[in-house]
């Protein structure tokens, strides 16, 4: 469900964590093929035209997965809303829209989202109902990357700064100090700082996906689990489906894949009403 709206986010705030992301990403795929690659290996070779191949297939699916997010219309404006208040609905005076349930207002994108799970100030917008396949696939990839780059660079960031022990993960923590102290070279310091922050995106990308693990198999959005809210709790596979899709085992390897979510994000079953296939 596409829409016009610009890719660059609105809000000031956003606007920075989307450029740290653009260009982060860029940036650490120049460092890992420019500079640490030709320390493993002097010419090319299968194992260098491999690494490529890899490389590519993680950032196309990293930024696909979220143009998409962006471009995807998570809002209710083209659904059909009732103009009658109905039965756990609720009235946004901003919007001027009977919501329905698992609906909510987001100040910064300015109206009301589908099944909205969060805020996402990377990519300016909210995660809902039409997007949220576009955001974990993405934000998985993100973490296949950094988790990649993280080993890949780890040999060469240990033979660059040449300390063993305790006083290697210190310089980690405060390479400028280890600069200061003449503990390692400046270029020493660079390469110790582009591994700590590698490893930081790797931690954060990690608690990421476990509360958006942890929400999903519950059925839950991040305000339904916060809330402790497990009224649409149905099953494993059919949470599951709920945010990926009937093909949610084939999302993971293009966004181009179609997957149809099989509500419209304004009717859902809840446990009490939901009856598992049973085996005949």
């Amino acid at each position: 469900m596409g829409n016009d709206k610009n890719i660059i986010p609105r809000d000031p705030r956003d606007q920075l964590f989307f450029v740290f992301l653009c260009t982060g990403i860029p940036f650490a795929i120049f460092w890992l093929g420019a500079v640490v690659l030709p320390n493993y290996h002097q010419e090319f070779n299968d194992i260098v035209l491999y690494h490529i191949l890899l490389t590519l297939f993680i950032v196309y699916n990293i930024f696909h997965n979220i143009l998409l997010v962006i471009k995807t219309d998570a809002s209710g404006r083209s659904s059909v809303l009732p103009s009658i208040l109905k039965p756990n609905w609720k009235y946004c005076s901003i919007c001027q829209v009977n919501g329905p349930p698992r609906s909510y207002h987001c100040h910064y994108c300015n109206e009301c989202i589908l099944k909205r799970d969060h805020h996402c100030k990377f990519t300016g917008c909210c995660i809902g109902y039409h997007n949220h396949r576009y955001f974990l696939t993405g934000v998985s990839y993100i973490w296949i990357g950094a988790l990649y780059g993280a080993w890949y660079n780890w040999e060469y960031t240990f033979n660059t700064i040449d300390l063993s022990g305790l006083y290697f993960f210190l310089t980690l923590l405060a390479p400028h100090f280890s600069w200061l102290f003449g503990g390692v070279t400046i270029w020493g310091s660079i390469v110790a700082t582009l591994h700590t922050l590698g490893l930081t995106t790797l931690t954060c990308v990690t608690y990421i996906l476990i509360l958006q693990q942890t929400a999903i198999f519950n059925g839950q959005t991040q305000y339904e689990k916060k809330h402790g809210i497990k009224d649409y709790d149905l099953s494993l596979s059919q949470n599951i489906e709920d945010v990926l899709g009937t093909r949610w085992t084939l999302v993971w390897l293009s966004p181009m894949i179609l997957s149809p979510l099989k509500g419209d994000g304004i009717k859902f079953l809840k446990r009490s009403e939901f009856e598992p296939p049973k085996d005949l």
